[in-house]
């Protein structure tokens, strides 16, 4: 069974980008032997909240991977870029991709 890995974007940066974005991201999954799961849309600037629920799914669903567009993306929220990506790697051992690497 292929291990899975969810998307994350902040649509405040998608600028009619998102449906590239998912592609792009669906097309790292596969390349590297994972199966996508869903993307989490963070709606509202600095809210957090597609965040916590990313980082909830990803315990239920013992997975451990996440792809963002971009860094960018783990960025502008209230807490800063490195945080929430500790906070991924500590809550639920997840590792972080980019499409733009």
């Amino acid at each position: 069974m292929e291990a899975l890995i969810y998307g994350y974007v902040r649509d405040d940066l998608a600028d009619g980008r998102g449906d590239e974005w998912e592609s792009a991201m669906c097309t790292l999954a596969s390349s590297a032997g994972f199966c996508f799961a869903a993307t989490f849309h963070e709606s509202t600037p600095g809210d957090g909240t597609a965040f916590a629920e990313l980082t909830a799914e990803l315990k239920r669903a013992d997975a451990h991977h996440v792809v963002v567009p971009s860094l960018d993306h783990l960025a502008g929220q209230t807490i800063p870029r490195d945080i929430l990506i500790a906070k991924l790697a500590q809550e639920a051992a997840a590792k972080v991709w980019t499409i733009d690497s």
